[in-house]
């Protein structure tokens, strides 16, 4: 479910931070009718040499499309250089954008001259370098590579590009983080839990809608100094992604492998394989009757289970239902581990793990990367069952259980 938004105590410190809406002191008196810069941030607060730095900007006082353009003066030397290359693509004013840099900046203090216009028309200003609407300049700083080495690293912070409705802002990093979410209409959401690791905050904010979001992740190292505690973050990562309506899934297409009448009298024992490399995602009834997914001798995933009548393979193709397992706001059930054995294989373990839950088949275990296999033990219950290529204490197993 998708937090409330920003309070207006989470908007000041933002602001503070320089995430929030920016006072173009130094920006020209804005025309009736023309874009002006709203919004103007670093889009990582800790920058170093080689670095793809830029800045993320949205425009207001315009209802249609702009183009952004930026410049960045060495304050030690006074050259001017570009850091763009020409006017960036058109977008929606009020959309978070980062342009794109074609130029790698060395250490050193810089001031930024960012100009936006109105997309595809002559600015209504211009200098020697070219015309404009309107700009906003912003003081920053280049450190030399490893500056920022003791501090959080978000150089390790991985933000996908694209997300899908109903999809969490999950990240990847090895720090603990904070996420923000700004989305088209200036609005935020965030994570209000406080800090966590990458994967415990990645489950807190849940896209609604499609369109452009800006996330802003702040990170903190597990040392952090005083001065870092009062400013609230030790350094902040921002990145554009898009968000699209998910694709609506095909059911794949299915092959009855077996229709045995003769193992159980009055019964039929049923194998089916679905054309899918992801079979765990979906859920197959013959005549009522749910099929459990198992591994055969084959080493292929498929779906076993008898059915209580007898029917022909073509009486099984006509009776076959496949759906497709869904898993928007899923609450995660209870588990009991029921077994950690690392006798029965030289440096393996087999591990077995219980759901508290009816429908076990709806969800997925995994224990250090390995997919653990649902499947019935001698005392008739449902279990995942596999065993983990490395010797681990239950502890261990506890430690690095996945449930999906």
């Amino acid at each position: 479910m998708i937090k409330r938004k920003m309070s207006l105590l989470l908007a000041a410190v933002v602001v503070a931070t320089g995430v929030g809406t920016v006072t173009p002191a130094f920006a020209e008196t804005t025309a009736q009718n023309l874009p002006s810069i709203y919004r103007a941030v670093p889009s990582i607060s800790m920058a170093e040499e080689g670095d793809d730095f830029t800045f993320a900007v949205t425009a207001k006082d315009y209802q249609g499309q702009v183009q952004y353009r930026i410049w960045v003066q060495n304050l030690e030397t006074k050259e001017w250089s570009e850091l763009t290359d020409g006017y960036s693509e058109a977008v929606d004013a009020g959309q978070p954008f980062m342009p794109q840099a074609a130029a790698k900046l060395k250490a050193g203090k810089y001031k930024a001259s960012i100009w936006v216009k109105r997309a595809g028309q002559k600015g209504a200003k211009e200098n020697k370098n070219g015309d404009y609407d309107n700009y906003f300049t912003k003081n920053f700083s280049i450190q030399k590579d490893g500056y920022f080495a003791n501090r959080v690293n978000l150089d390790n912070v991985e933000i996908k590009d694209s997300y899908t409705v109903n999809e969490f802002a999950k990240i990847v990093g090895q720090d603990n983080y904070k996420i923000h979410v700004l989305n088209s209409k200036g609005e935020w959401t965030y994570d209000p839990d406080g800090y966590e690791t990458a994967e415990d905050s990645s489950d807190d904010i849940k896209f609604v809608e499609p369109g452009v979001y800006m996330i802003d992740v702040w990170g903190m190292n597990d040392n952090p100094t005083d001065a870092v505690k009062k400013q609230g973050y030790d350094g902040f990562k921002l990145k554009i992604v898009t968000v699209t309506e998910a694709p609506v899934d095909e059911i794949p297409t299915f092959e009855v492998i077996t229709a045995d009448t003769n193992a159980i009298p009055m019964q039929t024992l049923v194998q089916i394989k679905l054309d899918t490399e992801t079979p765990e995602k979906y859920e197959v009834k013959v005549a009522g009757t749910a099929l459990e997914l198992r591994t055969n001798k084959d080493g292929e995933k498929v779906f076993i289970g008898v059915v209580n009548k007898t029917l022909t393979k073509d009486q099984v193709i006509e009776n076959t239902e496949v759906t497709k397992i869904g898993d928007e706001d899923k609450e995660i059930p209870a588990h009991q581990i029921v077994t950690v054995d690392t006798n029965a294989i030289p440096m393996q373990t087999l591990v077995q793990i219980k759901l508290d839950t009816t429908t076990p088949e709806k969800y997925t275990v995994e224990v250090a990367g390995t997919a653990l296999e649902l499947r019935t033990n001698k005392d008739g219950e449902k279990v995942f069952i596999g065993v983990v290529n490395k010797t681990l204490t239950q502890e261990q197993v506890e430690a690095q259980l996945v449930i999906k």
